[in-house]
């Protein structure tokens, strides 16, 4: 082979490398780009409805991203009040859509929020309470049951069908063995 040979098969075969390298270069970049922007659209657009209420400084109904945090609705509702008692709810539960917010008030002068035996009274109109048909009011005359664990027991009941007995109701979240004991004798399932 000659040296205008050797010189010829030279620039062919860079040619040759550097035409495959400028071909394959645009096509990884534009496969990339497509799947960033769509990642970017999805996240950005899912809005949840979120009610929240109680302890907060402008309750109402919220839409936030589909990835918020409960902190994140108590921002956006302007805070919390000075009297919220924040450590009663889970701060970093996620928001779904449909989600009701409660935030509690904290309880002036009580030392230990559960409910001893002692604590036992009559409703105030003499008569058991069926928790299968009773308001949320109207569990709050139970002792040791405020609004927000009454909104607690009908939100259960609503989504799991009526009670088919009393003990059922320790399934409800807040109602643990001491405050069953307190309201047990005044609370019937018809």
């Amino acid at each position: 082979m000659t040296n205008r040979e050797k010189y010829l098969v030279g620039i062919i075969i860079l040619l040759i490398g550097a035409l495959l390298f400028s071909l394959n270069r645009p096509i990884r970049e534009e496969e990339k780009e497509p799947s960033i922007v769509i990642e970017e659209k999805e996240t950005g657009s899912i809005k949840v409805a979120v009610h929240i209420g109680g302890a907060v400084r402008n309750p109402g109904l919220y839409y936030l991203s589909a990835d918020s945090r409960v902190a994140d609705a108590i921002q956006a509702a302007g805070g919390s009040t000075p009297d919220a008692d924040l450590d009663a709810i889970n701060l970093a539960a996620k928001v779904t859509d449909g989600l009701k917010i409660l935030v509690p008030s904290k309880m002036k002068g009580a030392v230990n929020p559960l409910i001893t035996e002692t604590d036992q009274v009559e409703p105030s109109n003499g008569k058991k309470i069926n928790i299968n048909t009773a308001s949320a009011k109207e569990l709050e005359e139970l002792p040791g049951i405020g609004p927000v664990l009454a909104e607690k027991i009908v939100s259960y009941r609503e989504a799991n069908g009526p009670f088919k007995s009393i003990d059922e109701l320790k399934k409800v979240s807040g109602i643990g063995e001491k405050r069953f004991e307190a309201i047990k004798d005044l609370i019937v399932v018809e």
